[in-house]
């Protein structure tokens, strides 16, 4: 059952929103509702059940809502139906709404903007531990929405690099870490969410260090913007090409650079290791806007809750 049908514009009840309250201890018949409603992996959907409350359907019908949340309810799970404004009424799995509560007074499930720039949309979870991180510093929704993004265009493109290159060494963990905290110093430094300034590199290398990171794995926040370095990995162009192409920017000399890796690594002609690379970023460049679209959605500022100045912590930050 996907929900899939538009929501009228013509005076009818409003979007509904089906939010996932607790999974309870049903955890893979939920996996298995939730890959049903929303067409979404398996990954994903157990992915959702360990962040509770989050929203796994928005903008729905109120009667498709009504079933989304009856077949999740079924499965065991506590769910509820949101609306716009951001609550929603808990009850009991399988349970009227607000058995349980005072006077049958429903309490409010609210969803903040971090939440929904780690689960909303198409692209793959973040790791756990470093979506944990950008909980603990509080980190603007529009940088989790970003490096989400980021992170997503990682796991294809050392997927086709794989592919291309099956004898080509390379770290698989170090390229997804990276491209999923490249930008964490920008939760220190705000002001290069939407406007230019280098200050969150080495912020974010040091934050990454002192939260205990290996090196190897918190590099990638400082040389994510460089690539002339004679010292620069595959590794580390592989987190760079993702930070441009993402929204459909190609920049010439850095592509060059894993075309010359490429190149060495099978033996093939320059030339055609060019036309493969440039083929697949294309392709990947050419869902730029969708992406623009998701990240421009979340808001640059922290949301109710969130620290409003990170201060010392360990490390110094």
């Amino acid at each position: 059952m996907a929900m899939v049908r538009e929501v009228g514009a013509d005076g009818g009840a409003p979007p509904a929103t089906v939010v996932l309250v607790e999974a309870g201890p049903r955890v893979t018949d939920i996996v298995a509702v939730l890959g049903r409603l929303t067409g979404r992996g398996e990954e994903h959907c157990r992915f959702l059940t360990g962040r509770v409350p989050v929203p796994v359907l928005r903008d729905v019908p109120e009667e498709d809502a009504e079933a989304a949340v009856a077949a999740l309810r079924a499965a065991g799970a506590t769910a509820e139906i949101g609306w716009p404004g951001g609550s929603s009424g808990v009850a009991g799995a399988g349970s009227p709404a607000g058995a349980g509560s005072p006077a049958g007074v429903r309490t409010p499930v609210r969803v903040s903007d971090l939440d929904r720039a780690l689960t909303q949309g198409r692209e793959r979870p973040l790791p756990p531990e470093v979506e944990r991180l950008l909980r603990d510093v509080g980190a603007p929704p529009r940088l989790a929405a970003h490096l989400r993004l980021v992170h997503d265009v990682a796991c294809e493109l050392v997927e086709w690099v794989r592919q291309y290159s099956p004898d080509l060494v390379v770290d698989r963990e170090a390229v997804l870490f990276g491209a999923a905290t490249h930008d964490i110093g920008k939760a220190l430094h705000v002001a290069e969410l939407s406007g230019p300034g280098s200050a969150h590199e080495g912020a974010g290398r040091a934050l990454l260090l002192a939260r205990g990171v290996a090196p190897r794995l918190a590099r990638f926040a400082a040389t994510h913007g460089s690539w002339t370095d004679g010292a620069v990995t595959m590794e580390d162009l592989l987190v760079s090409v993702a930070d441009k192409v993402w929204k459909g920017r190609r920049v010439t000399e850095l592509e060059d650079l894993v075309v010359d890796r490429l190149a060495g690594a099978t033996g093939d002609e320059r030339w055609e290791v060019f036309l493969a690379l440039d083929g697949f970023l294309d392709e990947v460049a050419a869902d730029a806007d969708r992406r623009l679209d998701f990240h421009t959605a979340f808001p640059v500022a922290r949301g109710v809750g969130s620290p409003a100045a990170l201060g010392p912590g360990p490390g110094g930050f």
